[in-house]
């Protein structure tokens, strides 16, 4: 063997069995405990799982492994057999090894001979005699050359104050050698009085969205000239927390060409736990197309189309680690305050890489009321086309628009047309007022703008109860509707010819103003976008303090 030999993927096991889910292992005749996995006599364990399988594939693609080999601790009677699938699918057992009444953990090694030419690798447990115990199963390869990795993980928060420190409490299981250092921005001000533990930071914020909390993390981490990445998470989110080990181990064996990339971490159902709701999307000009959308993750053939290859256009920012040089080379978040920054920000990176085994559970987006992103989408997506798309146009954007808008009136919800035609003459007032504008005055302008949730109570016989998410078609011929979200509150619309004549005369007018003024707007956001990027800016927009 040449080159130096590290451990790239340690086994995860779930805190309690009812969170597996086949996400970590599968079979029959198992116990999980404090210990390890107990397989007991008859029991069989695979490991062919989106956590635990290794997707020797996606390892060969993006990193410099040679030669990786899998070590076991075991102690008692099972026999362990090292399983792949070939390039057509075959499964073939590599090699075995048999265990007999060993009283104490004995450390085993199964050599990977064809990972050259394996899609995947697993293990499988068969407990014999009396059973067996499970403790730790490891994969270790050679490499040329292993790259310091110092990750500083940012979390941004607004008033979700038991989400953070849940989330604090996952890292802190982590030993110290694997816990990152913790950056909590606090654009709520409501955590000054929370006693962190020593490896968090806790940093209060002028509540600039989630582009200006992650953009303040960023900043603070890039300061301290230490880390060589930044991992944003949401605050929302729930964290397996070997997945930052998983993410640190896979950075160090990078191959070159993907040093600069960022690397999204698959966003999971909380409802579904199962589900993978996106692994890496592509903006695809705002008709955003996510990869790996509905994957049952418990499905094996599923996993391996999970690992193919896809180049996606940007990774949301639930959980997303990029390079501090990057972040040095190219610039802080445009100040979009909520959504799209990280599809911007994704762009600008020009290249993203996913991977099975790296995600977080998080609710699915699309699942909640639009609400302030009736504003925010809208704006959003006309600022990134214009910056990095040349041949953005007003016919384009025109066009959204009125999609956008008879969407809502053949919903009914009349209340968010109004903060559409407020995005319309946002965005055409150019990067000169978005330089200015104080997000916070803004921010605070579309709330009220916002209609009112109301407690679901009662549902009326004639009204129609339906998902926020539903498609238009099913509510399209009906007058009254009731969109529920899922924080068990409502919207409750009414459709009327008065407000459906007004909507569209004033579709008419927003139209009319887009022919006028979109190419000075759309040319001032092409040509100083960068300007809104930089260190000094941010500072300023944020008023960060020097001693801070």
């Amino acid at each position: 063997m040449s080159g130096e030999v590290v451990r790239i993927q340690q086994m995860i096991f779930p805190e309690d069995e009812k969170e597996n889910h086949k996400l970590y292992y599968s079979g029959t005749g198992y116990e999980r405990t404090e210990a390890g996995l107990c397989v007991t006599e008859g029991g069989r364990v695979e490991l062919f799982t989106y956590f635990n399988g290794f997707f020797v594939k996606q390892w060969k693609r993006y990193t410099q492994i040679r030669n990786p080999f899998a070590e076991f601790f075991v102690q008692g009677s099972c026999r362990l057999s090292l399983l792949y699938k070939d390039q057509n699918g075959n499964t073939v057992t590599e090699e075995k090894a048999e265990l007999h009444a060993a009283k104490e953990p004995e450390l085993l090694r199964l050599r990977m001979c064809s990972w050259k030419e394996a899609e995947v690798y697993w293990i499988r447990v068969e407990g014999l005699e009396d059973g067996a115990l499970l403790r730790d199963f490891s994969i270790y390869a050679e490499v040329e050359e292993v790259r310091r990795v110092n990750c500083a993980a940012v979390i941004c928060t607004c008033r979700r104050e038991k989400d953070v420190t849940a989330n604090i409490d996952q890292i802190r299981k982590l030993s110290g050698e694997k816990r990152p250092e913790v950056f909590v921005v606090d654009n709520g001000n409501t955590l000054t009085d929370h006693a962190f533990p020593e490896f968090v930071r806790y940093i209060p914020n002028k509540n600039c969205g989630g582009a200006g909390g992650f953009t303040r993390g960023m900043l603070e981490a890039v300061k301290q000239k230490k880390f060589t990445h930044v991992i944003l998470m949401d605050d929302d989110i729930f964290l397996e927390p070997e997945v930052l080990e998983r993410t640190r181990c896979f950075l160090s064996v990078l191959k070159k060409e993907y040093e600069d990339a960022e690397l999204a971490g698959s966003l999971l159902r909380k409802d579904i736990p199962w589900e993978q709701f996106e692994c890496g999307a592509d903006w695809n000009r705002g008709r955003i197309k996510a990869y790996g959308k509905g994957f049952d993750l418990r499905d094996r053939n599923t996993l391996l189309e999970n690992a193919e290859e896809n180049s996606p256009e940007y990774g949301g920012w639930w959980y997303c680690c990029i390079p501090v040089r990057e972040i040095q080379k190219k610039g802080y978040p445009l100040p979009l305050f909520i959504h799209r920054d990280d599809v911007e920000y994704g762009l600008r990176m020009g290249k993203t890489i996913t991977m099975n085994g790296i995600g977080v559970w998080h609710e699915a987006v699309t699942r909640k009321l639009s609400q302030a992103g009736e504003y925010y989408d809208i704006r959003n997506m006309a600022i990134v086309n214009a910056a990095h798309l040349r041949d953005f146009t007003a016919a384009e954007w025109k066009k959204f628009l009125i999609k956008w808008t008879l969407g809502n009136i053949l919903r009914g919800r009349y209340q968010y047309i109004r903060l559409n035609f407020l995005a319309v003459q946002d965005f055409l007032k150019g990067e000169p007022w978005l330089a200015e504008e104080d997000g916070v005055e803004l921010n605070g302008r579309v709330r009220k703008l916002l209609p009112q949730l109301e407690e679901m109570g009662k549902k009326p016989e004639k009204d129609f109860l339906v998902p926020a998410d539903i498609s238009v078609y099913t509510v399209a011929i009906r007058k009254r509707v009731i969109y529920q979200d899922p924080s068990g509150k409502c919207l409750r619309t009414e459709k009327t010819f008065g407000k459906t004549v007004h909507a569209l005369a004033g579709l008419m007018r927003m139209l009319r103003v887009v022919d006028r003024d979109f190419k000075n707007a759309e040319t001032s956001y092409r040509t100083k976008w960068k300007e809104l990027t930089s260190e000094n800016f941010w500072n300023g927009y944020l008023e960060c303090k020097e001693d801070e």
